[in-house]
């Protein structure tokens, strides 16, 4: 192939790929059976085999060596120019040839080996719940339940409401756990199936926290990266969520349902509480922004505890704001934007209509060890 046509190759393989994967989404059922439940379910159990067995997040190494490496070649390239060892022309046309190429190459592994999953069938489908809008007064009534569940399941854990909650299990114990949520929905949706656990705690989470990130899944070596750094009560939410992205759950808000639903169906109380605390926040979050007098009428039934928590957490995100946060969030937006998520990072919330869904069918209630409380008894209890 000559140069010129190995050129004109590069510059159509970006767009011929997006054509194709454009065509191929127009149908979820094909990509949710032959792509996610055959072809992804094999690869990703394969990968989770294979670098499962190492103690140590290879997926956060390969992505900072990454990072290096095209840091160290951008330098390289700018270097030729200065040293005009390069035209200008020269150094234009070789850096879009070589941007292309990087994301041809990118696209296409990305895409193949987890993308197209943002093109499966909706979650609403596959556990059986109708989404539909969310009315100011509806959404009241989630709040007020999520709050019950979330006050009854803290008190589970401690009696002290004085300060903020700590783990009452090890980090290891935490991610081992994990399982057993997935294991309990399993039966009733097999497509929540989790099987050869691959989930790592990073090397030196700070800086993912420094980025605003608390979990990424490495779709290369099917590893999912947790950072460990944030409050406790946090931690089994995150690892939940990143585990429904290895199996195939691509979508934030509906990677946090499954991080919801396999957290309340987890015998442990911790991780009941982890569910309970991230779906509140959410819905409590939309219904600040629909209707903030309700929003504090509903904030007088939070536990003394439960506000030490919600405390502890905005003064620890607050203590990692920079600017490089700033645009790590909007890079992430472009990117979710860039695989048909309209909504961009504001996806995360959109959990909040699948709640719905899941509280019309069945009052969030599920059989697992939890303090049973009548909303009257909860709204008597919590008189100001």
């Amino acid at each position: 192939m000559s140069k010129k046509n190995r050129d004109i190759f590069i510059y159509l393989s970006l767009p011929l790929q997006i054509i194709l994967v454009k065509l191929i989404a127009a149908n979820p059922l094909l990509v949710e059976k032959f792509y996610t439940g055959l072809f992804y379910k094999k690869l990703s159990q394969f990968l989770r085999i294979l670098f499962g067995s190492f103690s140590f997040p290879i997926g956060q190494i390969l992505f900072y060596s990454l990072v290096l490496g095209l840091i160290i070649a951008i330098v390289k390239h700018i270097r030729k120019l200065a040293l005009r060892q390069i035209s200008l022309k020269e150094f234009g046309r070789s850096s879009l040839l070589g941007i292309f190429t990087f994301l041809s190459i990118f696209y296409f592994l990305f895409t193949g080996m987890w993308g197209l999953n943002y093109h499966r069938r909706p979650l609403e489908q596959i556990v059986q719940i109708k989404e539909a809008p969310v009315s100011s007064a509806d959404l009241e009534k989630l709040c007020l339940r999520l709050i019950q569940l979330t006050n009854a399941s803290r008190n589970q854990l401690t009696q002290n409401q004085s300060q903020p909650l700590h783990a009452p299990i090890s980090q290891v114990k935490m991610l081992a756990q994990a399982t057993a949520g997935f294991k309990a929905v399993a039966p009733a949706f097999p497509e929540l199936a989790y099987s050869h656990y691959s989930v790592k705690a990073v090397y030196v989470p700070q800086v993912m926290s420094f980025f605003g990130v608390s979990g990424i899944y490495f779709p290369f070596t099917g590893e999912a990266n947790v950072n460990m750094h944030p409050p406790a009560y946090l931690l089994p939410g995150t690892i939940c969520h990143e585990m429904a992205h290895q199996i195939g759950f691509a979508s934030e808000d509906e990677a946090n349902f499954v991080s919801y639903l396999v957290c309340r169906l987890n015998p442990d109380p911790f991780f009941q509480y982890s569910g309970n605390y991230m779906a509140l926040k959410y819905a409590m979050n939309r219904l600040r922004k629909v209707n903030p007098r309700a929003y504090k009428k509903m904030r007088r039934y939070y536990s003394s505890g439960l506000k030490q928590d919600l405390a502890e957490n905005r003064r620890y995100w607050e203590s990692f704001q920079n600017p490089i946060e700033v645009f790590s969030g909007w890079f992430y937006d472009l990117f979710l934007k860039a695989n048909d998520q309209a909504d961009g990072i504001k996806s995360y919330s959109k959990v909040v209509e699948l709640l719905m869904g899941e509280f019309r069918k069945n009052k969030l209630t599920y059989n697992v060890n939890s303090v049973p409380v009548s909303e009257k008894e909860f709204l008597l209890s919590n008189q100001r």
